[in-house]
């Protein structure tokens, strides 16, 4: 489960065509709040007794987007994301104590080109696009808080969860494209997939432990229908599914070092609205599976990677006007 908003979208389904010459503001917001504590694809008890310390282990996280997009011709567009992002993280650390840590500030900023297959004025019913770009290590993966040991408090690296930035450059592929089908009715697809060629970083998941945190790669991927519910005032709806994760190993660069290897489903409802140059955005995933995965062998065996929290229900709200 990537716990950083880590892909541009902003929520519900929409596809964004620029004309040439033309700006595009957005704002994008995500809640998310993680107290289910998964064994590999168990759920275990909601009191959290096999989470570390027989505690639950709580995230609560809010992430906000600021993008700019530019047209560049009536099929290539260029968009700069700057994610900000507040979270805290509460867990019995290794003094048998619960804990609470937290981080903010500006996130991983990227920038990622989109081109259309096919002219946007004559294929208004469907089109296909991909889209490539680079995120930079903008955000910090550093910041630090009161870690609890048995000999006392001390300072260490929070967890990666609530980091700015995983502390490594990206590159982002993209691929998406919609469809009408009958009447208002109309398909769609998203995908996005991160790669991180660095390995590890210099950070360790705990003061006790050996092994370095990875910089994993991360994907995200939509499918699913949306509706023109009253096409006059610009409504729509759309019922899909979603998944989030980060794999087991990278395609490229080295896999070693801790990472919470985790897959997120969703269902994913949403909403759209349109007003003049206004657009909005809501949607509402809700879990349906959860699982994570044994990863790379660790030479610290306390450090375990197929286990970990992730969100039942997300909310992500969106708002994007052009210019």
């Amino acid at each position: 489960m990537p716990v950083r908003f880590t892909s541009p979208s902003l929520g519900g389904h929409r596809h964004s065509i620029l004309p040439a010459g033309r700006f595009e503001l957005g704002l994008a917001y995500r809640r998310l709040s993680a107290a289910d504590w998964f064994i590999r694809d168990t759920l275990t008890p909601s009191d959290g007794s096999r989470a570390p310390g027989g505690q639950p282990n709580i995230f609560k996280i809010n992430s906000v987007d600021f993008s700019v997009a530019y047209g560049v011709s009536e099929r290539l567009s260029l968009r700069l994301t700057v994610p900000t992002a507040s979270g805290t993280n509460s867990r019995i650390h290794q003094d048998g104590l619960r804990h609470e840590t937290s981080g903010s500030g500006i996130g991983d900023i990227n920038l990622v080109g989109t081109m259309w297959l096919m002219d946007p004025a004559t294929h208004g019913t469907g089109n296909i696009a991909f889209g490539l770009g680079v995120k930079a290590p903008t955000g910090s993966h550093t910041i630090t808080g009161d870690f609890g040991l048995p000999s006392g408090t001390v300072q260490h690296t929070v967890h990666p969860g609530i980091q700015m930035g995983d502390g490594g450059w990206g590159i982002i592929l993209q691929a998406q494209a919609f469809r009408r089908l009958a009447g208002g009715l109309s398909g769609y697809a998203f995908v996005s997939y991160q790669l991180s060629p660095r390995d590890t970083t210099e950070v360790t998941f705990t003061p006790t432990s050996t092994a370095p945190l990875s910089v994993p790669d991360v994907y995200h991927a939509r499918l699913g229908l949306a509706y023109a519910v009253l096409p006059r005032r610009g409504l729509s709806a759309s019922l899909g599914l979603r998944t989030d994760g980060i794999p087991v190993h990278d395609l490229i660069g080295g896999s070693h070092g801790f990472r919470a290897t985790a897959r997120s489903i969703f269902v994913d409802p949403g909403l759209s609205l349109s007003i003049g140059a206004n657009d909005f955005t809501l949607s509402v995933p809700v879990r349906i599976h959860g699982e994570f995965y044994p990863g790379v062998p660790l030479p610290a065996p306390n450090v375990q990677s197929d286990r970990g929290d992730l969100a039942k229900i997300l909310l992500y709200l969106g708002y994007s006007r052009m210019l």
